[in-house]
């Protein structure tokens, strides 16, 4: 095709027998008509080198060109899934999302593992699995009239011991976290258990008028004093205690049981400073203050108002760093630990045996004892089958299923 002249963008055709502009007629000879095949075909070569000189004529100047380019990128191969969600799990440490990940059956392996990594415990309430870090506050039960609990760290004890008239260091340590009360039993709680256990507690308890002495009308249900359904309960036993807690085992499929001393000392050593501070033992817990000495003027009270003569509904203060409260005041707390024999120079504490009949620690100080008696290392000694209207408990749980 050539580009025609008369019109732009319009093309001649290049036909066979088809004269080229501005080429002259041949003029007929002798024997033209016995060369005709020739010269047609001299004349078809003519007018295809004149087509592709036509064709390939080069752009006039200053036009322009765009020469085609073809760029080819390099594909990256496709990621393995597995890979990419190893990798989103190594790099999560939301608990909420990797539980999500794990409810979707996903790597459980893997999301466990980072679980732990991150501080994370895997225990059982109830009929759900959780997973809590241990000194974090978060509570969980095991049924909904159960005691709340919270998960406390795994360490190690240093504490004063006072065995005769020379106090001694004693260490001990706990290896493995383990489940606290948040609060210590309450009248609500102990009388579930009254009712579906069918323990029988017998009339008794011991009050303070002005002295200590046996009440025989008194009990739990009737302490000597006001007390509302969210207060602790009082006046049971050490033995009373340890059957709640074998009713609670039974009933949740859980190892509930009283804490040991070290393990009291452990759970309210955060709070150590505030309990050897008396202008501070207010806001932490319930005891002999200025609102109890109005009605017992003897007593030795801490400079400061709590607001309760008598015990206090749980949780009514400031709670410790792992989320406790009244670990300081309100009631003194049971623990499963007899007291080491003083005529026994180095006896270890605590005693690997105790007998059924020994005496048992109580921790923790209550609603009618001075500043003195509520400080971390302050300890007393009952036996096992006293009632008192300042005792009662609080309840341990080992992580176990």
């Amino acid at each position: 095709m050539i580009p025609s002249r008369d019109a732009p963008g319009l093309q001649r055709r290049c036909l066979p027998g088809t004269s080229l502009p501005g080429a002259r007629p041949q003029p007929k000879s002798p024997g033209a008509g016995r060369s005709l095949p020739a010269i047609a075909a001299g004349i078809g070569l003519v007018m295809a080198a004149a087509c592709a000189t036509a064709q390939t004529k080069p752009p006039q100047q200053g036009a322009a060109t765009v020469a085609p380019t073809l760029k080819l990128l390099p594909v990256a191969p496709p990621r393995d899934a597995a890979v990419e969600m190893a990798e989103r799990i190594a790099g999560t440490t939301d608990r909420a999302a990797l539980l999500e990940l794990l409810a979707a059956g996903v790597d459980k392996s893997r999301i466990t593992s980072r679980l732990t990594a991150l501080g994370y415990v895997d225990l059982a309430a109830g009929s759900t699995r959780l997973w809590i870090k241990p000194g974090s506050g978060e509570g969980f039960r095991d049924c909904a009239d159960c005691p709340e609990l919270v998960l406390v760290p795994d360490g190690d004890v240093r504490m004063q011991l006072s065995t005769g008239a020379t106090p001694r260091t004693v260490e001990a340590s706990l290896p493995q976290p383990f489940a606290v009360g948040r609060f210590e039993v309450t009248r609500a709680q102990y009388r579930v258990f009254v009712a579906q256990s069918g323990h029988v507690v017998e009339l008794g308890c011991h009050v303070r008028e002005p002295v200590w002495k046996l009440s025989p009308t008194l009990s739990w249900q009737d302490s000597g004093y006001p007390q509302t359904e969210n207060d602790p309960v009082a006046c049971v036993s050490h033995g009373d205690a340890k059957a709640y807690l074998a009713w609670l085992s039974k009933r949740t499929g859980q190892r509930y049981r009283l804490l040991t001393d070290p393990e009291w000392h452990h759970v309210a050593a955060a709070s150590a400073k505030e309990m050897a501070d008396p202008s501070r033992l207010c806001a932490i817990g319930n005891g002999a203050d200025q609102t109890a000495k109005a009605a017992h003027p003897s007593w030795t009270v801490a400079p400061c108002r709590d607001g309760h003569r008598t015990t206090a509904p749980v949780g009514s203060f400031a709670p410790s760093a792992w989320g406790l409260s009244d670990l300081s005041g309100n009631l003194w707390e049971w623990v499963d630990t007899c007291p080491p024999d003083p005529s026994v120079p180095g006896q270890p504490f605590p005693p690997p045996i105790c007998r059924e009949e020994e005496g048992r620690i109580l921790r923790g100080g209550s609603w009618a004892d001075p500043p003195a008696a509520r400080m971390l290392d302050s300890r007393i000694v009952s036996e096992p089958g006293i009632r008192d209207q300042v005792a009662g408990f609080r309840v341990a749980r080992d992580l176990g299923n």
